[in-house]
């Protein structure tokens, strides 16, 4: 039985992810730390229309939308991340704390 639950647990327990998007799709999508926030944060400051955010998925929604990210899918992988975010929202260049999920 603790057999089981450990390997529901590992695969489906959400995990908090930061990107970059524009029109043309999802650019970044990495997991939530210290340097990956810091990124996010400083490519809303170019003025661009990249826009910083957070999301909550499980893991293997992530690696569907990272592996569409990596072989040029952008627009594809920005529409499954839509779809399968169990949370999101916008990090501001001027956000000092991480976001709340």
């Amino acid at each position: 039985m603790k057999r089981r639950c450990r390997v529901w647990y590992v695969g489906r327990m959400p995990k908090a992810y930061v990107g970059i998007a524009s029109p043309q799709g999802l650019t970044v999508l990495q997991p939530e730390r210290d340097d990956t926030l810091s990124l996010v944060r400083r490519a809303g400051l170019d003025g661009g229309e990249r826009v910083g955010f957070w999301a909550v998925l499980g893991d293997i929604d992530a690696r569907c939308v990272q592996a569409l990210v990596v072989s040029g899918h952008r627009r594809e992988a920005l529409w499954l991340l839509d779809r399968s975010a169990r949370e999101a929202g916008r990090i501001l260049p001027g956000d000092l704390t991480p976001p709340l999920h």
